[in-house]
């Protein structure tokens, strides 16, 4: 007779769940659930020449000015290994990695939710609260998204929300999508600072 699995309770983000399959606990998975769904997003996005357009027009403060944008990148890189080494987290090859995918997880959901699919939602639509029509719209499917692939509870898919629409006004009022990049990479850091660890 198989054993019932043991069921694994919620923890800091994730719901709990009725068994080690079911439950997020390795890197790869949130690669193939959540990485690859956010990817396939942008990149069916990005092969709209309007979202081409409109991604050039967003990072022209990095074409006129990338020292300026370097230096950003530096002082984000420095505090995210400052935090590491200041709440003793063990600096791997694994960390290295995931720190990596969390900067190209934030440049493919800039691009996908804060840029595209507000411009894509709203583009037969006219007026003056048009573009948060469409942030609207794109935050509430950037949550739900998190809802389903990470297994995240509602009240840190609910901040998910309120967050992505904080990043959506900061490129309206900007227009620089490299800045709320830099930015989303430390939040999403400060959020998620380690991969995932099996759970026993």
């Amino acid at each position: 007779m198989k054993e019932a699995s043991n069921p694994i309770p919620a923890g800091r983000l994730q719901r709990a769940a009725s068994s080690q399959e079911t439950y997020i606990s390795r890197f790869r998975q949130v690669l193939a659930r959540h990485g690859l769904t956010m990817a396939s997003i942008a990149i069916i996005c990005l092969l709209l020449p309007s979202i081409q357009t409109a991604l050039l027009s967003s990072l022209d403060n990095l074409f006129r000015n990338p020292l300026k944008y370097l230096l950003w990148s530096l002082i984000v890189t420095t505090f995210i290994f400052g935090f590491l080494k200041y709440t003793k987290r063990e600096i791997n090859l694994r960390q290295l990695i995931w720190v990596g995918y969390l900067f190209t997880i934030s440049v493919v959901e800039e691009i996908a939710f804060r840029l595209s699919l507000p411009l894509l939602i709203t583009s037969e639509v006219t007026g003056l609260s048009f573009f948060w029509i469409g942030a609207l719209i794109s935050n509430l499917l950037f949550a739900t998204i998190h809802y389903f692939t990470l297994r995240w509870k509602l009240n840190a898919c609910i901040f998910t929300f309120l967050g992505g629409m904080g990043f959506s006004r900061m490129l309206d009022i900007t227009g620089d999508l490299t800045a709320v990049i830099l930015l989303h990479w430390a939040v999403t850091f400060l959020n998620t600072p380690t991969p995932p660890r099996n759970s026993k």
